[in-house]
Order: structure tokens, then C-alpha cells, then sequence
């Protein structure tokens, strides 16, 4: 399975709401696509907008500052 890498820590940096560039790639994504997110948190309020769009995910701390979370969409 391939994955569409998508880094908004420096929209977020910038006060740039990533929200809609976010739900862009996931509109844009083939069934055999999952998205790998880098964000400098824990996207909390977006892990429950994706569980909703029957997505499951995957978060990993790199640094303090650092987090990745792969989506994938629930089979």
C-alpha cells in the first residue's frame, strides 16, 4: 500500500489553518492510498473528523515537537 506524505508544521507555524489542504488529499486519495500526516501535536480534533469519515489511524511521537499519523481508510 502507497501513502500520500503530507508535512503542515509549517502552515500550523505560520497561524495557516492545514485543515482544508488535509481533507483536500483525503478527497484526492485511491483506494489503495493512505495519507502519513506530519503535524507538531497530536491532531486530536482531526483524528475524530477522520474516524467519522471511516478512516483508522496510526500516531507516533518523533520528537516533543514532531508527530506523524497514518491514515488508512477502515476495510
Amino acid at each position: 500500500m502507497s501513502y500520500i506524505e503530507l508535512d503542515v508544521r509549517e502552515d500550523i507555524a505560520s497561524s495557516n489553518d492545514p485543515f482544508s489542504k488535509i481533507m483536500k488529499a483525503v478527497d484526492e486519495l485511491r483506494d489503495n492510498e493512505q495519507i502519513l500526516l506530519h503535524t507538531p501535536f497530536i491532531p486530536e480534533p482531526l483524528l475524530k473528523v477522520m474516524t467519522s469519515k471511516g478512516f483508522e489511524h496510526e500516531v507516533q511521537e518523533q520528537t516533543k515537537d514532531h508527530y506523524t499519523t497514518l491514515f488508512s481508510k477502515k476495510i
